[in-house]
């Protein structure tokens, strides 16, 4: 049995179900099924494949934080194609006041500043530590950091640190908050298949669980497609 984590508290085991719906249609138009211990990015690439194959093609991509690491992103963004997506919060794991949003990040300048003024270059996917002598004799350092004496304010710069503080300006902007409102229409196609399908694979294997899950999907699309036609006979009368 594969185990995965939701968070620290919370576990599942078995598969995940993965789905990409056309917004403005409502319909689901790919579908695929990885272990629970499989990252999500992982799943985007065949999600990608199956959107290609069906003479799809993505103009924006509204995804879970989950999916931000995947090649797909970077490929649209690349085509300079829109990505929507909520970024990570900032972590605070040394216990103190100042948080990883109080520094100044300069993303052009691959700089970081603290709230003291003290300035420090970054790189991606590397952890950046403050001077440890001027982090000593800093006011701030009781509400900077809990570290030992000798031992500087260390700050992790993502890999993608570019991308997420380009998502984080763009959360803080009324269209953007209203693009990223948009995903909520997967949420609940995820949730109707959930019922559908209960939360117990029905059989061993990834390959006859995706079966499964494009089964119920389609339904889904049927059902969808139905009272669409059942709309518009009633705007129609």
């Amino acid at each position: 049995m594969r185990h995965g984590r939701k968070s620290k508290s919370k576990r599942f085991n078995g598969y995940k179900r993965h789905i990409a719906a056309d917004l403005d249609t409502g319909l689901i138009v790919a579908c695929h099924v990885s272990p629970a211990n499989r990252p999500e990015d992982q799943a985007a690439e065949h999600l990608r494949d199956d959107i290609l194959l069906a003479g799809l093609e993505l103009e924006e991509l509204h995804i879970d934080r989950g999916y931000i690491s995947s090649s797909l992103v970077d490929e649209l963004l690349a085509h300079r194609r829109r990505v929507y997506c909520k970024p990570w919060r900032a972590q605070n794991a040394t216990g103190a006041e100042f948080t990883k949003a109080h520094f100044d990040l300069n993303v052009r300048d691959m700089t970081i500043t603290c709230p003291a003024g003290q300035r420090e270059e970054i790189r991606p996917g590397a952890v950046v530590e403050f001077d440890p002598e001027v982090c000593d004799n800093c006011s701030l350092r009781r509400r900077c950091t809990m570290a030992a004496p000798g031992k500087g304010r260390t700050i992790s710069i993502a890999d993608n640190e570019v991308l997420q503080q380009r998502l984080r300006k763009q959360a803080k902007t009324r269209k953007g908050r209203e693009q990223l409102r948009q995903r909520v229409a997967i949420e609940h196609k995820l949730a109707h298949i959930s019922q559908r399908q209960g939360n117990r694979a029905r059989y061993n294997g990834s390959r006859l669980n995706l079966f499964d899950l494009r089964r119920a999907a389609t339904l889904q699309n049927l059902e969808g497609c139905q009272r669409a036609l059942a709309r518009a006979g009633k705007t129609a009368a």
